[in-house]
């Protein structure tokens, strides 16, 4: 019984605090009234609309109540109760609407779900306008000409009241849903100065644009743009949201264009302006929405590409060593039983037999020796497991063998502290700079140094080879386009020293303080 007389207690307040914000907003709507309950704007329907939508249609009781407490008295009760039932019949309408097109849960983030809650909107505010043009004809308070000119003043008023409080209120709670925290948006100074000087553009520009004499009212469009690109879908809606209140607060002082209380064509341009305005500035936060979105997709689309060329550099490496490398063991296990049985029959080891087993022998243990480097590369288990210095160690060890050039690795003993992407990307670099010495660079010795100073980690591979022109092209080689490519993507600096000659050596320089070496 309790759980339920609290699900009643907070059924209540929620009717109360939807009724409390009603009629709040109905008030704010009057300020801008031109005759009787005409109003420009009319931010109530924005309210209660977004209230359905995110709450479900069990809230109505605070839509009507609401309605007829923001009521100014002059009509009939029975009008005053059919006009509250088109309210509440518009709000329903346009939540279902916007249900069956954008789905229960929108952000608002893309171009077509901007254009389907306009489809939502249209035929909603549609009722209302219809309901309160024929109720006002029918009271006598407008003659049948003016029909028409009331018919668009109350649905473009409810359209726009609809474009600047339901966009502000379903972005910032999907916002909240999706765990975004303000907390975190302190921690960076510069955005939050940005931030408000950007709602101070906005409040300062409004003021200019709608007190000036003169037809400025595109002064308010860098500040709503400037929103909507620096901060997107929620930037964009608290621009719009501002602006208008900003022509709310002057016309309650008698200061500009809205307080001509007449239906005049000035009346429509100064509703077209606010409604302009809204769509203009979330159809730009969509757009950027929608291109960080595709940004962040496509990141995530090279990290999973990443994933899967693992995944498959593992396996390859997983079949080579128990097929190919265990066969390569074994002939070279039967190449010496085949020399020992030699030997045992009294035939001379070093005959045409014996040779041929001897070499079959040493290329067996040759072959098996560059199966063991490329199935390394292939599946580097120490670097995961213990880190670069000692993949470079163990790398550097199996194409010292397959190549026949001394190679000496130095680094710290502990793990140097990178994520795992960071460090494979350096392992790599370093995979790549080791393979260029040993194949091309005729080198007899290769130092691998390691080092970290606290501020950042630095890999140097130097060799005592020909050397070569690093300006210089190459047909066919790659590896110092690909050697950029990989230090470019971990924020890292690649630096090549070198001249035919006197060797070379290849600096890389991951600074541990840089964002894109902490992502």
């Amino acid at each position: 019984m309790r759980p339920r007389l609290a699900g009643v207690a907070r059924y209540i307040v929620g009717v109360a605090a939807l009724t409390g914000g009603y009629y709040l907003a109905a008030q704010v709507g009057y300020a801008l009234q031109f005759t009787g309950s005409i109003a420009a704007i009319w931010p109530p329907v924005g309210l209660a609309v977004a209230v359905l939508y995110l709450g479900g249609l069990r809230w109505w009781p605070g839509i009507v109540i609401g309605d007829l407490l923001a009521s100014e008295g002059g009509s009939p009760v029975e009008t005053e109760l059919v006009i509250a039932a088109a309210n509440l019949a518009e709000a329903a309408v346009a939540t279902i609407l916007l249900w069956r097109l954008v789905g229960r849960r929108a952000a608002l983030d893309r171009l077509d779900q901007i254009g389907r809650m306009l489809v939502a909107i249209a035929p909603a505010t549609a009722i209302s306008a219809t309901v309160g043009s024929i109720t006002l004809l029918v009271e006598g308070t407008i003659k049948g000409d003016e029909v028409a000119k009331i018919w668009r003043t109350i649905w473009v008023g409810d359209s726009a009241g609809v474009l600047v409080v339901l966009p502000l209120i379903l972005v910032w709670a999907h916002s909240w849903q999706t765990g975004w925290n303000p907390r975190r948006a302190l921690r960076h100074p510069r955005r939050v100065l940005e931030a408000a000087a950007m709602v101070t553009a906005v409040i300062g520009l409004s003021a200019v644009a709608l007190t000036s004499s003169t037809p400025v009212a595109y002064l308010v469009f860098p500040a709503l743009i400037w929103a909507a690109l620096r901060f997107g879908q929620r930037g964009a809606t608290l621009a719009v949201f501002l602006a208008a209140g900003m022509a709310v607060l002057l016309t309650a002082n008698n200061l500009g264009p809205f307080v001509r209380h007449s239906i005049t064509d000035s009346a429509l341009s100064t509703q077209l302006y606010i409604a302009v305005a809204a769509l203009t500035t979330l159809c730009l936060g969509a757009i950027v929405s929608e291109r960080q979105r595709a940004a962040a997709e496509v990141v995530d689309s090279r990290r999973r590409e990443l994933e899967r060329a693992t995944e498959e550099r593992q396996r390859i490496a997983r079949d080579l060593h128990d097929s190919v490398s265990q066969s390569l063991f074994s002939m070279t296990l039967h190449a010496r039983t085949a020399q020992r049985a030699l030997r045992q029959a009294g035939q001379d080891g070093d005959g045409p037999v014996g040779r041929e087993l001897g070499h079959v022998g040493e290329l067996s243990r040759t072959a098996l020796a560059e199966m063991r480097a490329l199935i390394f590369e292939l599946r580097p288990r120490g670097l995961a497991e213990e880190g670069l210095v000692s993949a470079l160690t163990k790398h550097a060890g199996a194409v010292s063998a397959r190549e026949g050039v001394a190679i000496e690795v130095t680094g710290p003993s502990e793990r140097l502290p990178l994520g795992s992407d960071r460090e494979e990307h350096l392992y790599r670099l370093g995979q790549e700079a080791l393979a260029n010495a040993s194949k091309h660079a005729q080198a007899t010795q290769i130092r691998v140094a390691v080092t970290n100073d606290g501020s950042s980690a630095r890999l140097e591979i130097s060799d005592d080879g020909r050397g070569f022109d690093p300006a210089a092209t190459y047909a066919g080689h790659l590896g110092l386009t690909t050697m950029r490519s990989r230090a470019s993507e971990i924020g890292a600096t690649l630096l090549i020293d070198s001249a035919p000659g006197r060797g070379t050596a290849v600096r890389v320089e991951l600074p541990l303080s840089n964002p894109a070496a902490r992502a």
